[in-house]
Formats: structure tokens, sequence, C-alpha cells
């Protein structure tokens, strides 16, 4: 059984729960740093992104077709503003014809006012005679339904001149000529400042875009440096699993000699491993804390150079968004009286083409003249055969006859200038589709590319901006809090001076006694100077471990060397 003299040996629990600790932090301080830099990483990412977004949003390509439409639109404006005076021309030709049909309107409701009175003189002075009384019925019944119609045919015709009257109102031809010419030196100065701004945004850019990448760059390479945190990691882990192991062997030897003999030279292996994983590991975390230190300063870099584009040529943009939208302004004049005029004439047609039609009002008033007209002639007729008796409803029936006349000639009158109109909205629909879409479009295009650019522009810029203050901000946050470093190596010695044994890697004395040991521990380890540092300590006779792991890590921090 194994005496007293256990109570010489370091506490190895107590070792491996200060490793624990140590481990702990280690992970801890990694994390936060691997995530503060992976933050960085992306942060970077976005500033190239947005770099690239800045050239590409005014790239020649979109300079050019701007460049077109706008050219386009120039030559157009003048035509447009002829089409639109000669629009205004025919639309001022429609109104005064509009306007001549209500005069003649009133004309036929005095006729039929007339008329209607004219029926009831028959109905008295025929009294008794059934045929005089028919008369009377008839004439009543046609000019009642001729009234209701004029009435109709007075409404639309009044509407029709209203809106042609506000169309010829808002006619701004003259005014939009006076214009073109501003608008023309608008437009050509707007492209020279979106070339303008093109060429220096691209210098600054391409600046920018080389100082991100170099940082974008190393702050890779010290991604991958932070491996460090890791294998220290595991190596305190392998020392940790040392302890389990060393203490349930010691549990199985058979004397107080043989357990003294295998805690002094397990503890030496597991003291000598953890010398050499802080060598390492202070070793590696230097070269970290240097180079996230040289990064602070070329991430100023960049916040210099993201400060200068944000800042360079914001007046430029908005006289070009000005600019355009004083041309855009002309246009929308344009298209406020086209639209005004196309109405006008839209309905210019419908109407007059309504009431030219036989079905149409016009064309049933005159079905009416000619009704009464009939009936008057036969009253006329019917009152001479029946001589003094009849005399009075013949020179009611003669009246009804002429002012039946004048109705036909009022809706003649009307009918003709409704036909004059239909026609000059014709000419008026044709040249519109002649001069108007196609400038409409060219102008809009125009608007539609540089506003883009604009905006495009604008939040690649502040992205940029934002981007570069936040790599700023973020690696000088790494370079002055988290310290990769700081106490952690204290910590790892003071775990080492627990075990209270030298880390001499000499042989051990009868390495083969502690074979069963040996063995299991050596099956832990993951990397070659591990294996190394057991095989000088405690031997080992089985196939050797490949040290490829080990190389890797030795050509990682090599190459963050830069």
């Amino acid at each position: 059984m194994i005496s007293e003299g256990t109570s010489r040996r370091p506490d190895l629990r107590a070792v491996s729960d200060e490793l624990e600790a140590a481990r702990s932090q280690i992970e801890e301080r990694f994390v936060e740093g691997g995530k503060a830099l992976m933050a960085a990483y992306d942060i970077v990412a976005r500033l190239l992104t947005a770099i690239e977004g800045v050239t590409g949003a005014l790239d020649d390509h979109a300079c050019d077709e701007a460049a077109a439409r706008l050219t386009a639109t120039l030559k157009g404006l003048a035509n447009l503003v002829e089409a639109e005076a000669t629009t205004g021309q025919r639309l001022a030709s429609v109104l005064v014809d509009s306007e001549a049909i209500t005069p003649r309107i009133r004309d036929m409701q005095r006729s039929l006012r007339y008329l209607n009175t004219c029926a009831m003189e028959t109905r008295i002075a025929g009294a008794g005679v059934t045929e005089f009384a028919q008369f009377a019925d008839d004439v009543d019944k046609y000019v009642g339904s001729a009234i209701e119609q004029i009435e109709i045919f007075a409404d639309k015709v009044g509407q029709l001149s209203a809106q042609v009257a506000v169309a010829c109102a808002d006619d701004k031809g003259a005014g939009i000529a006076a214009q073109v010419s501003t608008v023309s030196s608008t437009l050509t100065d707007a492209l020279d400042a979106v070339r303008g701004r093109r060429a220096g945004l691209r210098r600054l850019a391409s600046g920018t875009a080389d100082v991100a990448k170099s940082v974008q760059e190393k702050v890779g390479k010290v991604l991958s440096a932070l491996q460090a945190g890791d294998v220290a990691r595991q190596r305190i882990e392998h020392v940790q699993a040392g302890i389990a192991i060393l203490l349930d062997e010691v549990a199985r030897c058979g004397s107080e000699t043989q357990a003294e003999a295998l805690s002094e030279a397990g503890i030496r292996l597991l003291a000598a491993q953890t010398s050499a994983l802080i060598k390492d590991f202070s070793e590696q975390t230097r070269v970290v804390v240097a180079t996230i230190e040289g990064l602070a300063g070329e991430a100023s870099r960049v916040l210099s150079l993201t400060g200068k584009a944000g800042c360079n040529g914001g007046g430029e943009m908005q006289a070009i968004e000005d600019g355009v939208g004083f041309a855009r302004g002309v246009v929308g004049d344009i298209e406020k009286s086209g639209a005004l005029a196309a109405a006008a004439y839209a309905s210019t047609k419908r109407v007059a083409t309504e009431l030219l039609s036989n079905m149409g009002n016009i064309g049933n008033i005159r079905s009416v003249r000619d009704d009464i007209r009939c009936l008057a002639i036969n009253a006329y007729l019917r009152s001479n055969r029946l001589g003094a008796k009849g005399r009075a409803v013949g020179v009611v029936a003669a009246e009804m006859n002429t002012y039946a006349a004048r109705l036909g000639v009022a809706a003649e009158d009307i009918l003709q200038r409704l036909s004059t109109m239909r026609e000059t909205a014709e000419g008026i629909d044709n040249n519109a589709g002649e001069a108007r879409v196609d400038i409409v479009g060219e102008i809009d295009g125009a608007v539609t590319t540089l506003r883009e650019a604009n905006i495009r522009t604008s939040l690649h810029l502040k992205e940029a901006e934002e981007s570069g203050n936040a790599v700023a901000e973020r690696i000088g946050h790494i370079a002055r809090h988290i310290d990769f470093s700081k106490d952690l190596g204290e910590h790892l010695h003071t775990c080492h001076r627990m075990f209270g044994s030298s880390d001499t890697t000499a042989p051990a004395e009868n390495a083969k006694d502690y074979a069963g040991f040996s063995e299991r521990l050596f099956a832990v380890y993951t990397m070659a100077a591990e294996r190394d540092i057991h095989r000088a300590i405690l031997g080992w006779s089985g196939a050797p471990a490949s040290a490829a792991p080990a190389k890797e890590t030795e050509d990682l921090f090599d190459d963050v060397l830069f």
C-alpha cells in the first residue's frame, strides 16, 4: 500500500484546477479577440464592396447612356415646343367653335319654347275640333322630347367648352420656349460634373482600396495566427489528461517506492510540457500583438481616405440633381399642358362624333323639325278647309312651320361646327403621336440614370465612410483593450511552479517501468512538440507519429511576420 510519502508530492488535482482556470481564460480571451478581428475583417470586406460600388455607380456605360439621353432630349425639346404651339392654336380653334355653339343652342331653346306655346294656342283656338287637339298633343310631345335632348346636348357642349378652355388657359408655349436654352446649358454642365465626379472618386477609391486590401490581408493572417490560443488550449488539456492518467497509474502502484518513482518522472514530464507550451504561447502572442499594433496605423489611413471620399464633390452631385430637376420640370410643364390638351381633344372627338351621329341629339332635333313642319302643314291645310272657324289655327300653324325651320337652321350650323371640331381634334392627335412620347421617354431615362447613380454613389460613399470609421475604431479597440498575453503567461507560470519540479528534458531512469503511463499519455498527444518532449524524458518504442501539424503551425507564424 502507498504510505504517507504521498504528502510530499504536489497536489496534482489543484494543479489541474489551476490549469483549467488558465485554459478558460485563454479560450475566453482568444474567442473575444477572434470575434473582434472577424468583425473587423467583415467591415473591411464591406468597405471594399462599397468602394467598388462607388466606381460602379458612375461607370462609363451609365454616363454615356445619360449623355445620349440628354442629347436626344435637347434636340427634341425645340421640336416639342413647336408642336405644343401648333396644338395650342388648334385648341384655340376648337374653343372658338365650341363657344359659338352656345348661342345656337339658346336659339334652339327659344324656338322650342315658342313651339310649345303655339301648341297651347292651337289647343285653345281649335277647341271642339278633334283633329286640332290631336295636332296640339303631337306637337307638345315632339317639343317636350326635343327640349330634353337639347338640354343633354347643351350640358355636354358646356363641359367640353370648359375643358378646352382650361387647356387653352394652361398653354405655356412661350414660357417653355424661353426655358429651352437654359435647360440645354444646365444639362451640359450636369454631364461635365458627372464626368469630373467620376474621375475624382475613382482616384480616391483606388488609393483607398489598396490600403483596405492590405488591412484585410493582414487581419486574415492574424486570424489564422490566433490558432495559438487553440494550440495552447489543447496542450493544457493534454497536461490535464496527463495528470489524470498519472494519478490513476500511481494508485495502481504496488509500493511506495514505485509510486514515488512514477510520480517524479510523470511530474517532470508534465512540468516540461507546461514550460514548453508557455514558451511557445508567449512567442506566438507577441507576434499577434505586434501585428495588431501595426494594423492600427493602416486603419487610421483608411479612415483618412474614406473621409476624403465622403466629403469630396457633394455640391457637384447636388448641382447635377438640381439641373436634372429643372430639366424635368420643363418637361413636366409640357406634359401637364399635353395631358390637358389630350383630354380636351379626346373629349372633342368623342362628343363631336356622338352628336354628329344620326343617333345623337342634334340628329334627333332635325327629325323633330321635320315632324313638326309636317304636322304644321297638315294643320294649315285642314284649317283652310274649315274656313273662318279654322283661320286662327292656320295662323298658328304657319308660325310653327317658320320656327321649326329656324330650329333646323340652328341644328345644321351646330353640326357643321362639330364636324370642324372633330377634324381639328384629329389633327392634334396625329401631331401629339409624332412628337410627345419619345421626348418624355428620353428625359425620364436621363433623369433616372443620373438620379440612380447619385443615390447609389451617396449610399456607397456613406457606407465606405462608416466602414472606414468602424475599421479604425474596431482595430484600435483591439490594440488598446484586447491583450492576448497579459496575465495569461503569469497564470501559466503559476501552474508550472505548482508542479515543484524542474522542466529538464533529461531521460528518466528506468523509463521502461513507466510504460503503461507513457503509452496512455503518448496516445493523447496531437502535436509533434509534445511527442518530442515525451520521447526525450520517457522514450517511446512505438511508430513515430507525423509531425505535419507542428510544421503547419510554425509556417503559420512565419507567414504572419510581414
